[in-house]
């Protein structure tokens, strides 16, 4: 989980028409006001395409988008079409979350919290350091194993052989092909730790916390290797990364 960046309200979403529509809602609470094609795609951008609570890719497989209200729409009728309530999720999130109500229980909001004030990484799974990083988990169950868990380690797993694979050929390193290689695979690794990624924060957290990053990185670094594109990519991970402890 990342903090995300709020984009402008869509221009068709005018006060009047929220006014419209908040209304429309509160008359028949089955009305679906909030599901527009302008609405989504603002949403989108501002999540890279993923999901604001567990980061999988949305509109891929099974991970179909949903419009979450952060306020739920049963208990804060009035905020149906609020655009700062408006978040993108998968539908599992969504409906895991439900009608939490996050005046009485807060969670992390994605935009206004920053997710790695309330939460690390250990083992793949995340911990409150907070406890509204404690009721985040919980209440949108970013620990299940089967979605969330198992995938973190399939793709953190993929992560740690490739850095090893890297450390194992520094000794190649004055070799022009293995050079090249290596240059290539390494900024491909740490693209996985950026926004636009699926699971960035865990992809960057495992980065930066291995050992055999730490050491490749030194070596690129001793060899005049580490370049400007290196250390932007890098600043893209920090943003993403958590602790691995509270």
């Amino acid at each position: 989980m990342i903090q995300l960046k709020s984009v402008p309200l869509p221009k068709l979403l005018t006060e009047k028409l929220r006014e419209e529509l908040t209304n429309k809602f509160k008359a028949n609470k089955k009305e679906n006001v909030w599901n527009k094609p302008y609405i989504k795609k603002a949403l989108l951008k501002m999540s890279n395409s993923k999901c604001c609570y567990s980061e999988c890719k949305l509109d891929e497989k099974s991970n179909y988008m949903e419009i979450e209200h952060f306020h739920a729409k049963s208990i804060y009728p009035d905020k149906v079409v609020e655009w700062a309530n408006l978040l993108p999720s998968s539908k599992r999130c969504n409906g895991k979350k439900d009608n939490w109500d996050v005046i009485a229980e807060p969670i992390i909001h994605p935009v206004l919290d920053n997710p790695k004030d309330h939460l690390y990484l250990k083992n793949f799974r995340l911990y409150g350091r907070t406890q509204k990083g404690k009721n985040t988990i919980i209440a949108v169950d970013l620990n299940d194993r089967q979605h969330w868990v198992n995938p973190r380690f399939d793709m953190g797993s993929k992560i740690q052989e490739k850095l090893e694979e890297i450390e194992e050929q520094l000794p190649n390193l004055q070799t022009d092909k293995t050079k090249r290689r290596l240059i290539k695979t390494l900024k491909n690794i740490l693209r996985e730790g950026t926004k636009d990624y699926e699971f960035s924060a865990v992809a960057a957290t495992i980065i930066l916390h291995d050992d055999n990053y730490i050491l490749v990185k030194r070596a690129f670094q001793d060899n005049d290797l580490w370049d400007n594109e290196f250390k932007e990519l890098e600043i893209e991970v920090e943003y993403c990364a958590m602790d691995i402890k509270a």
